[in-house]
């Protein structure tokens, strides 16, 4: 009696699955499925900007900013590009840098109402190889993409490394 029951269970689960129909994953975009993420540049303030030749020869250049959210929703900083610079990277004055600090600008949470510095002596991007025509005194363009496809270009105005005048 048990072996029937347990038999005409499997059959009628089978034949169930088999009228089920196939699944199908939804098929959504990952950029868009955050609530408040398609204008996240009118929430972000950058202020308190320099960018700073570290070593002329070495051809580096730290990139200091403050980064204000005042929005309601937290945002994602997905990527920082410069065109005057041949690479971006997150790091820290004194700390080695990791994989994690070296793409820290490419996925930052910047929560809702908050403020995040990146002083100098601390995290902080790294222009490395900046064009050859630079000169101190010049503004340069960064861009600042969010999660949501929006973005934020600003300009920071490139000085002397530091000690030099």
């Amino acid at each position: 009696m048990k072996m029937r029951f347990g038999a005409g269970y499997v059959a009628v689960m089978v034949a169930g699955l088999m009228l089920a129909g196939p699944a199908v994953a939804e098929d959504r975009d990952p950029d868009k499925s955050l609530p408040g993420q398609d204008d996240a540049q009118k929430d972000i303030t950058i202020t308190d900007t320099s960018m700073q030749l570290i070593n002329a020869e070495n051809r580096m250049a730290g990139v200091y900013f403050t980064i204000r959210n005042d929005g309601a929703n937290a945002h994602l900083i997905t990527d920082v590009r410069s065109p005057a610079c041949r690479t971006l990277v997150g790091h820290h004055s004194d700390q080695e840098s990791t994989p994690g600090t070296l793409s820290l600008f490419t996925h930052l949470s910047l929560p809702a109402r908050t403020t995040l510095v990146f002083p100098y002596g601390g995290y902080h991007l790294l222009c490395l190889d900046p064009d050859s025509s630079l000169q101190p005194g010049q503004d340069v363009s960064f861009a600042f993409s969010f999660l949501g496809g929006s973005s934020k270009t600003i300009k920071i105005k490139l000085s002397q490394p530091q000690g030099t005048h």
